[in-house]
């Protein structure tokens, strides 16, 4: 479960910093596996960029994308199957989307090397209903929609860029305008997310978020997997690959209802 100050700041902001989840080797393990890998590294080209030809969003390239790192051989897929069902992890998202929970887009890597551009902000709760993307606070408990919890390799520090969230936007009424999804005017609402190496972000697809360029000389390095409820999907599920263990197994289940003797993690 979520401490009372991690609950608060969800409801409050749409999402929360989880810090040191992971211990300097593990993070250590996670960067060697994507070193040796590096070669399957794809950078967004120009036709693909994400920045919208925002002037605030811009960079000099794309940024960096990988999956796949789930089914590398082993010892290099361990760090990111032991993210995968993270006892950590697990303790907010029981809270957070309910026991019995599930992956809902498969993980991947997203690289950024100074100069490389934004990301338009999107997500958000209103105006219309997104029954994929919401937030609804009912019956004493919170319910959400498609979440996300990054994983952070490298360290993000204020005004390195990256993920960046209009905090509260989740229980937004009114669409955001435009102007701000661009970064053009009233960037003093956008809160860039700052998070050191071995840390995690977690928060929910109906918080209007994107990405700043990145500005550091180290590179950004952020593990992203999007879950969801036990009983939804917005990708078509996939089917549980035979390395799988029992704890992975019950978080890559195929959508249905929990009452249908759904697997739950307890940690």
């Amino acid at each position: 479960m979520l401490t009372d100050e991690e609950r608060y700041l969800f409801d409050l902001n749409g999402y929360i910093v989880l810090e040191n989840v992971l211990t300097p080797k593990e993070v250590a393990d996670a960067n060697a596996a994507i070193d040796c890998h590096i070669d399957k590294m794809r950078v967004r080209p120009p036709e693909q960029s994400l920045s919208g030809e925002s002037p605030g969003l811009k960079g000099e390239f794309g940024r960096g994308e990988m999956g796949g790192m789930l089914a590398w051989e082993e010892p290099y897929c361990l760090p990111f199957r032991h993210m995968l069902a993270h006892p950590r992890i697990v303790l907010a998202l029981n809270e957070i989307l309910g026991k019995g929970f599930r992956m809902d887009h498969h993980m991947f890597l997203l690289s950024m090397e100074k100069g490389a551009e934004g990301h338009t902000f999107h997500g958000s709760s209103g105006p219309g209903f997104d029954p994929n993307q919401y937030y609804i606070w009912q019956n004493g408990r919170m319910h959400n929609g498609l979440t996300v919890v990054t994983f952070q390799l490298t360290d993000v520090n204020p005004g390195d860029g990256g993920v960046s969230v209009i905090p509260g936007s989740h229980k937004s009424n009114v669409a955001c305008p435009s102007s701000i999804r661009r970064y053009e005017k009233h960037q003093g609402e956008i809160r860039q997310v700052v998070c050191k190496a071995g840390g995690a972000v977690i928060f929910t697809e109906a918080t209007t978020h994107g990405t700043l360029p990145w500005t550091a000389d180290h590179p950004r390095r952020s593990i992203l997997t999007r879950y969801t409820a036990g009983n939804m999907a917005y990708v078509p599920s996939y089917d549980i690959p035979e390395w799988a263990n029992e704890r992975e197994r019950a978080v890559m289940e195929k959508p249905y209802h929990s009452r249908l003797n759904r697997p739950f993690l307890e940690e």
